[in-house]
């Protein structure tokens, strides 16, 4: 299985927006499913620089950065696909376009998603306590 990345083009765009709500409804099962939808996506990428990951020519996931910030805003797998890395590869993809020290964020109740960054090198920052969720920002 091999796995490729490359910048995301306009055809895209559907097939992200899917993996985006597919993959929220999957890891943020705390929260309403209905509260998702297809649109969230766009909101989610603007201004950003997007990679996704092909295997056998199918978007599996994606990945964005903020550039500015050096900020991983965003890296998503489609449920189906997760635990072959694929989000390791784009994250790696996604991270060799920041400076150093890279940040995101990753909300503190998801544990998965915390425990796959610290698998890979990031480590806690901050944890920060918002009125919305509480959240923990990683750099590496």
């Amino acid at each position: 299985m091999e796995i490729s990345v490359r910048p995301a083009n306009g055809m895209d765009g559907q097939r992200c927006a899917e993996i985006y709500l597919a993959s929220r409804r999957s890891a943020f099962h705390w929260q309403p499913a209905g509260s998702f939808v297809l649109e969230d996506y766009h909101r989610a990428i603007e201004e950003e620089d997007v990679w996704v990951a092909e295997i056998g020519g199918v978007v599996v996931g994606f990945a964005s950065i903020y550039r500015p910030e050096n900020f991983v805003h965003n890296l998503f797998v489609d449920p189906r696909w997760q635990h072959r890395g694929v989000g390791t590869i784009l994250l790696e993809r996604a991270c060799s376009h920041l400076f150093r020290p890279a940040r995101l964020k990753c909300l503190a109740a998801n544990q998965g998603a915390r425990a796959f960054y610290e698998r890979n090198g990031w480590v806690v920052a901050s944890a920060t306590a918002s009125a919305d969720e509480p959240y923990i920002l990683y750099q590496k």
